[in-house]
């Protein structure tokens, strides 16, 4: 009886039969062609959860593939893949990479959600604490620390309904952190947990003014009153 998971796979173009009968011949493994297969250079958050996932669900079945070129992918030993010991569970895995081809690419969505968590954890620590301790700088004129303020950035995200979505291949971006209310919430509470120093204050913009005027008024109710609010009469009162 012909082998139907070769068939689906060679109808569904995963596979060709020229590449698996050389395959068969050579006792090779055989690249799978589909939405599992990326690189530092291409592919995108669900390929890259596609391929990690069904390695998961079906390591007795499926190898990883992995070139100088090419970061992640699939393969099959055919030999092993046609035994009739595997038969019902080989044409179950052929059926899903051929509907994640044709049909719909996402193979596991909770995985392709977490993998999307794991990027934008790894941008915290790679570059967005400083991107965003630069932009604060750009808004207030006070150079607020970060450092410890991961755990308050998650809380913060959640409180503007801000949700990270993948971007090419590798990226992640955060719709809305570049707006003004969510920045001015974050250099707030970077303040209140000791994130300036207020004897290195300088050059203050006007937002930069009233935001540490009004910290410096809760911090220190003996502030004297034309200290750093001249331009905003109601800290004044509130420093009084």
């Amino acid at each position: 009886m012909k082998n139907e998971a070769f068939q689906i796979l060679i109808d569904a173009q995963i596979i060709t039969e020229k590449e698996l009968f050389s395959a068969l011949w050579e006792d090779s493994e055989l690249t799978l062609n589909g939405p599992w297969e990326g690189s530092d250079y291409s592919g995108c958050d669900y390929t890259e959860s596609n391929q990690r996932s069904l390695l998961r669900d079906y390591p007795e079945l499926l190898g990883h593939v992995r070139y100088w070129y090419c970061g992640y992918g699939l393969s099959i030993n055919p030999r092993e893949f046609g035994k009739a010991a595997v038969r019902d569970e080989a044409k179950d895995l052929a059926e899903i990479l051929a509907g994640l081809k044709q049909d719909y690419p996402v193979y596991d969505e909770q995985d392709n959600s977490e993998l999307i968590d794991e990027r934008a954890k790894e941008a915290w620590g790679s570059y967005l604490r400083m991107d965003l301790q630069r932009e604060l700088y750009q808004l207030t004129g006070a150079d607020i620390c970060l450092d410890d303020m991961e755990d308050t950035f998650w809380e913060l995200l959640s409180d503007h309904e801000i949700w990270p979505e993948a971007e090419g291949h590798r990226d992640v971006t955060f719709p809305g952190i570049g707006d003004e209310p969510f920045k001015l919430d974050l250099a707030k509470a970077a303040l209140r947990d000791g994130g300036l120093d207020a004897w290195t204050v300088e050059d203050l913009t006007d937002t930069g003014y009233l935001l540490v005027g009004t910290w410096m008024a809760e911090d220190y109710p003996y502030i004297h009153p034309d200290q750093l609010t001249l331009d905003f009469p109601e800290l004044v009162a509130t420093a009084a």
